[in-house]
């Protein structure tokens, strides 16, 4: 039987959803819907060979000069299949030592970001926040805890100076100079920042030094400022990305190309990034929709006119243009917050889903260049979306969707059905009382306690403390598989942004891309992860970066953190 079969199979869950006291809002009933019709068998993969080749792949991967890991790859029997039960996130914010961490500022003015600063292979936590709150970074203990760090690293300094913070926006992480750990970049008000790790957790500011920050900023009500990282040119090297509806020269975008030598140029014009005017950019994200092999660009903007407020730069060999219309992302959409992507119902084409007020758009991929809002036939709809994120909850092979909503309205979780096209079931999830000024909730994922099991953080502006989402899902006889990247080929870097990470069992092929900056204002770990349905391992995974350099390995074990080795 293969995965894909299999997986249609249906388990009694046992609705059983246990919050931690530090909720506030005590137990939630989750709406449970039974999935829709079986999609039918797809066609078979050719067997484990030499390569492979599929349509999300620029080109053909080369598994004949994989290296071997050795370990026997199976599927457990159908008899002794155990799917698991509903979703079960629990709150443990207070628990977890974060009682203190407070989120707050502007209505658009807080980042979340799961870091791994001190290289010591657990997500660290950092937190910028809007005027008139602190900017933290909490230190991972490894054991589920955090412990305060923000002074002794020298972030309490640049982004707290005089014990006042400053007016911060986001956060993204990469290894821009090529060092083998994580720099930071930070939006805020009047410049942006580049903050350069030593490798140990410890930063300076090098903005000026690295002709970095962008241009002058000042704030025209209600704004945004977002980042992200990419490697739009595919030299290896992360360039970086702002946009916003701050900037007192007119523009709503900046893009810096990371020259080689710790200095960054402005080829905003040259490159011709030119976004869309309407409204405020709040979601962005750097993603190879084409499969060509470089990196466009969707963002989108909250307000504005609600069918040309936003903009999908292809790339053409390092020149953008807005194919917006193309594409077919005219339909209404009056205030994008938050986007994420992933293939949705294992087609071999990747969806977006996108954060919205009263529905969030989910945007099939058609699999001929065009998208489809099937948002209302896959009960993705939500109330008043933010930050959000594909993420495999359940490790049973199929992404499922977290979505954080605006002030006191719960956050929720949508469940794949594992049904083509995609239909989901939806859990409400209370958190800790935000109040009616918590909009901007951002969201980062990450695996913080390495139980194989993607957790959550979220931080509002309204001056409430984060919440920290423990994933405590009963995952059955799922195993699982977390992908890390330590070097990029060409400048050595670590973490394998704009890489596409690919995954076989058996007949089921996933795929995943690395992000240097997600959601909404946020930075997930820098990892892949992967539900394995009931199999105890990968027959291969491979990776891909833009430039066509590859690098792949067979029988991999299971339900363990994997380091890819350097490629060829």
């Amino acid at each position: 039987m293969d995965l894909r079969t299999h997986c249609q199979r249906l388990s009694v869950p046992i609705v059983c959803l246990v919050l931690a006291a530090a909720c506030g809002g005590g137990s939630s009933t989750p709406t449970i819907t039974p999935p829709g019709p079986m999609p039918p068998d797809p066609t078979p993969l050719p067997p484990v060979g030499d390569t492979f080749d599929a349509e999300f792949l620029w080109q053909t991967l080369d598994l004949g000069n994989a290296t071997d890991l050795g370990f026997a790859v199976s599927e457990l029997p159908a008899n002794q299949q155990i799917d698991g039960s509903v979703l079960t996130l629990a709150e443990v914010g207070d628990t977890a030592g974060l009682a203190n961490v407070a989120a707050g500022g502007n209505p658009h003015g807080v980042g979340v970001g799961f870091i791994d600063v001190d290289l010591d292979g657990f997500e660290d936590l950092i937190v910028i926040n809007g005027g008139g709150f602190d900017s933290v970074l909490y230190m991972n203990d490894g054991d589920g805890t955090f412990t305060d760090r923000t002074v002794a690293s020298g972030l309490g300094a640049i982004l707290n100076p005089g014990g006042a913070g400053t007016d911060g926006y986001s956060v993204a992480a990469a290894d821009y100079d090529g060092d083998g750990d994580y720099d930071l970049y930070v939006t805020a008000m009047p410049s942006d920042f580049l903050l350069q790790n030593d490798g140990n957790g410890n930063f300076t500011d090098v903005t000026a030094n690295a002709g970095a920050g962008g241009p002058p900023a000042t704030q025209p009500g209600s704004a945004s400022k977002i980042a992200a990282w990419g490697d739009y040119n595919g030299d290896g090297r992360m360039d970086v990305v702002v946009a916003s509806s701050t900037f007192d020269n007119g523009s709503s975008a900046y893009l810096l190309r990371n020259d080689g030598n710790g200095q960054f140029s402005d080829v905003t014009t040259q490159t011709n990034m030119v976004i869309s005017s309407q409204g405020n950019p709040c979601a962005v994200m750097w993603t190879d929709m084409d499969a060509d092999g470089d990196q466009d660009l969707w963002v989108w903007n909250d307000r504005g006119n609600s069918t040309s407020n936003r903009s999908f730069m292809r790339n053409n060999n390092g020149a953008f243009t807005d194919d917006r219309v193309v594409v077919g992302a005219t339909f209404s959409v009056s205030n994008p917050m938050g986007i994420d992507g992933a293939d949705l119902d294992h087609d071999g084409h990747i969806d977006y889903y996108v954060a919205n007020i009263n529905s969030n758009p989910l945007l099939h991929n058609n699999g001929d260049g065009t998208f489809s809002d099937i948002s209302a036939q896959a009960g993705t709809q939500g109330d008043f979306g933010w930050g959000l994120g594909f993420e495999d909850l359940n490790h049973d092979g199929w992404w499922d969707i977290f979505v954080a909503q605006e002030d006191d309205r719960p956050y929720l979780t949508f469940r794949n059905q594992r049904t083509s096209p995609p239909t989901f079931a939806r859990q409400d999830w209370q958190h800790s009382t935000v109040g009616s000024s918590g909009h901007n909730v951002a969201v980062a994922f990450a695996d913080i306690d390495h139980d194989g099991k993607v957790d959550a953080i979220t931080a509002s502006t309204s001056g409430s403390r984060v919440n920290l989402f423990r994933n405590d899902t009963d995952v059955g006889t799922h195993g699982w598989l977390e992908v890390k990247i330590p070097q990029v080929p060409g400048s050595g870097a670590v973490g394998g942004i704009s890489a596409r990470v690919v995954v076989r069992t058996g007949d089921l092929v996933q795929f995943k891309d690395i992000t240097g900056g997600s959601s909404r204002a946020s930075q997930n770990a820098m990892s892949a992860r992967f539900g394995l349905g009931h199999w105890n391992g990968a027959d291969w995974v491979a990776v891909l970066w833009p430039d066509g350099r590859q690098v792949a390995v067979t029988n991999v074990e299971g339900n363990r953190i994997l380091q890819m080795p350097d490629s060829n």
